[in-house]
């Protein structure tokens, strides 16, 4: 969008709006970048010409969490401009955003001279009040879901101990007594998967309470996957559906068990969005000179829907599924920023999705 074109300038002259574009300064975000901090200071009104802005109130339990949006053709921080106080918030940009700031004394001037935005700025004023009271209200009802989550999830890892105890005693009496190789994979695999579901059950816990602390240890990518492949034989195995990966021969640090989960989400999804048609997907990495390691995890479906593509990485979203928590891709985005890294999406109807994963090579060293 062209500043010039932006719904602000509705109902102002072309000479005033000339003047406000010469005094505007655009302003262009990448992804998941802070465009300003909760408590700085405002210094103008900004009108977003391109992308999504979040806006982020730090809780007092050190969480930082989403209380509304600003999109393409919206403008925030009218309300500082009559009031001279600082932030009230922190703004996060979700994707490639462009902004144009026009600060606070050209506009008190241009005020000054024309009345006719005054409306549109009371209106702004009452949208965004309205917009913060229901977000408000939709973090407190996820809070309330992730408890009665975390209190399941309790019971049943308490309830199915037994029978997973059970079912991996009986995979190692039959890799006893049956020794050939197609029997001892099996078996394997069988124990595998017993732990896999542990693992998620756990996991789940850990992302309901807010804990993602981390078992450091090396990871050797190859091995990695090829134990991804392992658990994941099924994927492997659809005539329909192509998986296809190319990942540097090295060593990260993390934990194993929740990188995988992030494979194992993304890629299951753009599976599940293929339903009965082919497709394609292809899982890429490279290192480059931050010393962090690029996945691209990209596929030909039909793009995730409009409708939920800002709340993406939130708690209990879904569309369009009869199965599954809404969880998946909030568990993600928690694992990737619990290793330092960051994760961000493109996607576009009907031509696929693809998921921009960094994670550095290194954790930083635990401080006693």
């Amino acid at each position: 969008m062209e500043l010039s074109e932006h719904p602000f300038f509705n109902q102002v002259d072309n000479e005033q709006v000339d003047v406000l574009v010469s005094a505007a300064k655009i302003e262009h975000y990448p992804p998941d970048t802070i465009i300003f901090e909760q408590g700085s200071a405002s210094e103008g009104l900004d009108l977003v010409l391109e992308g999504e802005v979040a806006f982020c109130k730090l809780m007092a339990d050190g969480k930082s969490r989403v209380v509304g949006y600003s999109k393409e053709g919206t403008f925030f921080g009218e309300i500082g401009l009559f009031t001279g106080q600082p932030r009230a918030l922190r703004a996060e940009s979700r994707g490639k955003v462009v902004i144009a700031n026009i600060r606070r004394e050209a506009l008190l001037g241009f005020f000054k001279r024309t009345d006719g935005p005054f409306d549109s700025i009371l209106q702004s004023i009452i949208s965004h009040l309205n917009e913060t009271t229901r977000h408000y209200m939709d973090d407190m009802l996820r809070q309330e879901k992730l408890s009665m989550v975390g209190t399941m999830m309790n019971t049943i890892i308490h309830d199915f101990k037994n029978p997973f105890c059970l079912i991996s005693l009986g995979a190692q009496l039959m890799a006893q007594m049956h020794t050939d190789e197609r029997s001892q994979k099996l078996c394997r695999n069988i124990d595998a998967q017993i732990t896999r579901m542990v693992d998620m059950a756990e996991e789940l816990n850990a992302f309901s309470r807010g804990d993602q602390n981390l078992q450091i240890a090396p990871i050797n990518l190859h091995q990695m996957i090829d134990r991804f492949e392992e658990l994941n034989f099924p994927f492997f195995q659809n005539l329909k559906i192509s998986v296809d990966i190319s990942l540097p021969d090295i060593e990260i640090e993390g934990e194993e068990n929740k990188l995988l989960r992030i494979l194992q989400n993304l890629v299951g999804n753009a599976i599940d969005a293929f339903g009965e048609d082919s497709g394609k997907i292809n899982i890429t990495g490279e290192v480059k000179d931050d010393d962090m390691l690029h996945l691209t995890i990209a596929d030909n479906g039909n793009g995730i829907p409009e409708e939920i593509r800002a709340r993406f990485f939130e708690p209990f979203v879904t569309y369009g599924k009869s199965k599954g928590t809404g969880l998946g891709s909030a568990i993600v985005k928690s694992v990737v920023e619990a290793h330092g890294g960051k994760i961000h999406f493109e996607t576009e109807n009907g031509k696929g999705t693809s998921f921009f994963i960094s994670l550095p090579l290194k954790q930083p060293a635990k401080t006693s």
